[in-house]
Parts: C-alpha cells; sequence; structure tokens
C-alpha cells in the first residue's frame, strides 16, 4: 500500500468509527438541521470555522469529488455515494438522514476495502505532500483541542485519552518544518501534567474507557456546530 493509500484509509475508518458512535446525529444545540457529513467531522480542515479558512483542496477526501465539480462550494457534498450516483447533497434534498447513513457506511466500508486489498506495486494520486501534512495537522489540533477542553473541566482521565490520540496523529505529520514537531511536544507536555493530577489522586494512571472518549468528542462536536 502506498503512502497516499495509507493516509486516506486512516481517515477513512476514523470517520467510519466517528459515523458508526452517533457523530452525525442531531445536535441538541442545533437540532431544526442535521449534521453536516465530513464539514463537521474532526477530520474537516475547517472544523469549527465559521469563516472557512482553509481551501477544501486541503481535503485528502478531494480524490473522490469529480474534477469538475471540484470548484464548488462545499465539494464533499458532492462525493457520489451509491452505483446510482446519489450524493451527500442529494440526500440533503430528496433523502432521509437514515438513507443517507446508510449509503455513507455503504461507501465507507467499499472505499476502506478497496484500499486495503490494493495490491502493494499499483501507484495512484501521487497526493502533494503539503495537502497531507495539512490534513493530519488539522486533525491533530481538533483532537488537541477536545482533549484541552476536558482538561479545562477536570475530566482528567478523558482528557489523558485524548491526549493519547492527538498525539498518535501529530507524530504522522511528515516534515518540512517544525509545526508537526512543536504540536507533538505541546500534546506531550499537556498529556504528562494531566497524568501527574492523575497519578496525585490515585496513585495509579486512570484509564478511560474508550466509548467514553468517543462521547466526549462527539459531545463537544454537536456543541460546537455552527449553521452553516
Amino acid at each position: 500500500m502506498t503512502r497516499d493509500d495509507q493516509d486516506l484509509l486512516d481517515l477513512l475508518t476514523f470517520e467510519l468509527k466517528f459515523l458508526q458512535d452517533g457523530g452525525y446525529g442531531r445536535s441538541p444545540h442545533t437540532p431544526w438541521r442535521r449534521q453536516r457529513v465530513f464539514e463537521d467531522s474532526l477530520t474537516c480542515p475547517n472544523f469549527g470555522e465559521p469563516t472557512r479558512p482553509h481551501p477544501c483542496s486541503e481535503c485528502l477526501l478531494m480524490r473522490f469529488v469529480p474534477s469538475e465539480l471540484q470548484d464548488q462550494e462545499s465539494p464533499c457534498r458532492l462525493i457520489p455515494l451509491t452505483s446510482k450516483g446519489e450524493t451527500i447533497d442529494y440526500f440533503y434534498r430528496c433523502g432521509t438522514q437514515i438513507e443517507l447513513e446508510e449509503a455513507l457506511e455503504s461507501w465507507l466500508r467499499k472505499e476502506i476495502r478497496s484500499l486495503q486489498e490494493r495490491p502493494e506495486d499499483e501507484k495512484n494520486s501521487n497526493m502533494p505532500e503539503q495537502i497531507r501534512r495539512q490534513q493530519w495537522l488539522v486533525l491533530a489540533e481538533n483532537l488537541y483541542f477536545l482533549a484541552n477542553f476536558q482538561r479545562e473541566n477536570e475530566n482528567y482521565p478523558v482528557a489523558h485519552a485524548l491526549y493519547g490520540r492527538a498525539l498518535r496523529v501529530a507524530e504522522k505529520i511528515p516534515a518540512p518544518g517544525d509545526t508537526g514537531r512543536a504540536l507533538v511536544t505541546r500534546i506531550r507536555r499537556d498529556q504528562q501534567d494531566v497524568f501527574e493530577v492523575l497519578y496525585g489522586k490515585s496513585g495509579t494512571e486512570q484509564q478511560a474507557p474508550p466509548v467514553q472518549v468517543e462521547k466526549a468528542a462527539v459531545a463537544l462536536q454537536n456543541q460546537d456546530s455552527v449553521e452553516p
């Protein structure tokens, strides 16, 4: 598997888990609208940024957007999910939330399986290093933000686990530059601080159950969603 494929596989696997954990359910803060697929995900370069400062060309998912549609606003909505060419935008206009999530899960599983089964010597995409770097930097920073939020609310086991997840992503950020290394340093420092809080309270490190971490991420993502 090429490096491009591995990066994309990791992203799609994250998206599938996010979907299965209810990340695209209705937000209690904005119950009048459904969550936006990919746009309200931690993997989106513009997650939590109402002004959308990052161009969509920085997203790995652009690989699935038809070339003639890549200059459209929110091009990820135009990714065909079904053999009939039904897109995310189609389900927003003509489908139900259940139909959208079923189509999305089926598409994610298909693309994940395709990447896993691709021959080792098959080359594709030649994704620019800058795009790969930006995508992982965005995800690492979003996870780091969630960890800081949990730490501020004294939910230290969840914060520690989220720092660990952010660290694993940050360590994937390719060179050049020191942005990734600086982020890794900050995450390690803050995770160590939280560990010391936990150690001082109990004498042993407390582990946050994985489901608790996922629910914390989903809950905060829902809380910070904004109307398009």
